[in-house]
């Protein structure tokens, strides 16, 4: 029998404050335009079919098996803008106040995210001695990561990290990526890495956001990893030759049949998830090694549906329907049962309070959040229960320049208003996955209640409407035509008394290909206002 002395006694109880009560660290893996269905990870473990069946994440598959999946997991919106920003300040984008790269409205507006909280910022303000990183693809509207509460970045070029980043680097130049780093995605390990090993040193908790480029265009692969794909798919299509490997962007692109042009680019889509999922696992490993897993909530989630085929989901990227926002989403971390499931909705904007609660932070956080904390459900899956919304969730996207839908889901239904016409559609997403059966006409009273509940969110947050979308953006389209209008007429003056200038000749020229551009996008965008298409 051992007899402890009230010395050791102190020891352990000091020890135990000290790690016991240690508050845990985050990892956010986002990737970019993943589909719900693109990984080798079903998000229904009774439905296989829903995991891919060319493309392996095998450590996806580890981090599903040590984690939760989420079968019902929304990003805010369908394109990867308005998503980012509202993660970061865990409100919906109607709230929040973004749409798009060029939300017009926003900028008439004015919107100021730094007088927001960001997802850094609040763990900042829990004085437990946060450090936060931010690596990778940022958000064009917030500009520069460290005005926004993070510590490090990689942010070191001529502009805030962006989609180009991804295509060089250094869009700025036009310096290639290195044929060894496909989408910077081993130069994200490294960085990731290195952030790990300065924790484990100075024994800080920290928030870790890898934001990857991949698998948003243009695609890349490392080569290796793509003659494996193109093997397989050469196999699957039964071609008994080789499929080359020559892309449309390499000097004898013109050597490649035009019938192994989309094998090719179905195999160098799958290589490039392979190496994204060799990135994750080459920082999930380090993270194990340096002994911080335990204590660690990793998160891997899509910013918005894919390109690609999201079957059986409607629909995809820059959509409303399930293909542009229902998402992969695995969680792991101390207290969340292994190989575990969760069916219950929730979206991207709940990160922030969830990481508030899961940090032990008692700041105030703000009020007008959208998000609920999410402990219950890591902790007990489908038993857990939500604090209750202020709204179910609602995904708003006035864009001019697509198919403007606002959808709004409460409990296993889906609402989607078309905000050209006014039509409405409903869906019991629960049952109906795929939107193919909707109950508008034959459920009137739901229907009814919950545009009711759509409309009182929308007015109480101030969100932009359709109207207000267009005008702004046709009176800014019309206003930059009429200046090149004016910049031409000027040329042409100038010319008759110096008809052999070529600095005027170049002016001129710019001048009139700036106005057929800004007129084709006005034509665009009249279309666009007068389409009824849902997809």
């Amino acid at each position: 029998m051992k007899i402890f002395t009230l010395g050791s006694l102190t020891l352990i109880l000091s020890c135990f404050c000290l790690y016991g009560k240690k508050a845990p660290n985050f990892i956010l893996i986002y990737a970019d335009d993943l589909g719900y269905t693109q990984t080798s990870v079903p998000m229904m473990k009774d439905r296989p079919e829903l995991g891919h069946s060319l493309h392996q994440t095998p450590n996806l598959e580890k981090l599903a098996k040590r984690g939760m999946r989420f079968s019902n997991a929304y990003c805010p919106s369908p394109v990867c803008t308005s998503s980012r920003a509202s993660i970061q300040f865990g409100m919906t984008t109607a709230r929040v106040g973004c749409v798009s790269i060029h939300d017009v409205v926003m900028n008439k507006r004015q919107v100021d995210f730094e007088k927001k909280l960001s997802l850094a910022e609040m763990l900042k303000e829990s004085g437990k001695g946060y450090v936060s990183g931010f690596f990778g693809k940022g958000c064009t509207p917030l500009g520069w990561f460290k005005d926004h509460g993070y510590d490090e970045t990689d942010f070191i070029h001529k502009h805030p990290n962006g989609n180009g980043h991804g295509d060089w680097w250094e869009p700025a130049d036009k310096t290639l990526i290195p044929l060894d780093d496909p989408k910077r995605v081993f130069s994200l390990a490294k960085t990731s890495n290195a952030f790990l090993e300065k924790r484990a040193k100075d024994k800080k908790p920290f928030f870790l956001t890898i934001s990857h480029y991949a698998l948003h265009v243009r695609n890349m692969s490392l080569k290796s990893t793509r003659r494996k794909y193109l093997d397989m798919v050469a196999e699957r299509e039964g071609i008994e030759d080789k499929i080359p490997d020559i892309s449309k962007f390499d000097h004898n692109a013109e050597e490649m049949p035009l019938k192994m042009r989309s094998y090719w680019e179905r195999a160098n889509y799958a290589a490039m998830m392979e190496n994204m999922d060799t990135s994750i696992g080459m920082v999930l490993d380090r993270l194990n090694e340096l002994g911080m897993q335990k204590n660690t909530f990793v998160i891997f989630s899509s910013d918005n549906g894919g390109g690609a085929s999201n079957k059986p989901l409607q629909g995809g990227k820059a959509r409303m329907w399930e293909g542009g926002i229902r998402v992969p989403m695995i969680v792991a971390g101390p207290g969340i049962p292994v190989n575990s499931q969760c069916d219950i909705p929730v979206a991207q904007w709940d990160y922030l309070p969830t990481m508030h609660k899961l940090s032990g932070s008692e700041a105030p956080l703000p009020k007008d959040l959208d998000g609920v904390n999410l402990r219950s459900v890591l902790r007990k899956g489908n038993e857990g229960k939500l604090p209750k919304r202020d709204t179910g969730l609602v995904f708003h996207f006035p864009a001019y320049y697509t198919i403007p839908i606002t959808s709004y889901r409460d409990g296993d239904f889906k609402l989607m208003r078309h905000l050209n016409t006014g039509e409405i559609k409903l869906f019991d997403v629960a049952k109906d996955m795929g939107e193919t059966k909707d109950l508008s006409a034959s459920m009137p009273e739901k229907r009814d209640s919950m545009v009711r509940k759509l409309d009182a969110y929308l007015k109480k947050v101030g969100a932009w409407t359709m109207e207000e979308v267009y005008e702004t953006r046709l009176d800014e389209l019309n206003k930059w035509i009429g200046e090149k209008q004016q910049q031409i007429s000027d040329c042409q003056k100038k010319l008759k008394n110096s008809p052999d200038d070529k600095q005027i000749k170049v002016q001129l020229k710019q001048a009139q290909d700036s106005l057929s551009k800004f007129q084709k996008t006005r034509t665009h965008v009249l279309a666009n206002q007068s389409s009824s298409k849902w997809l």
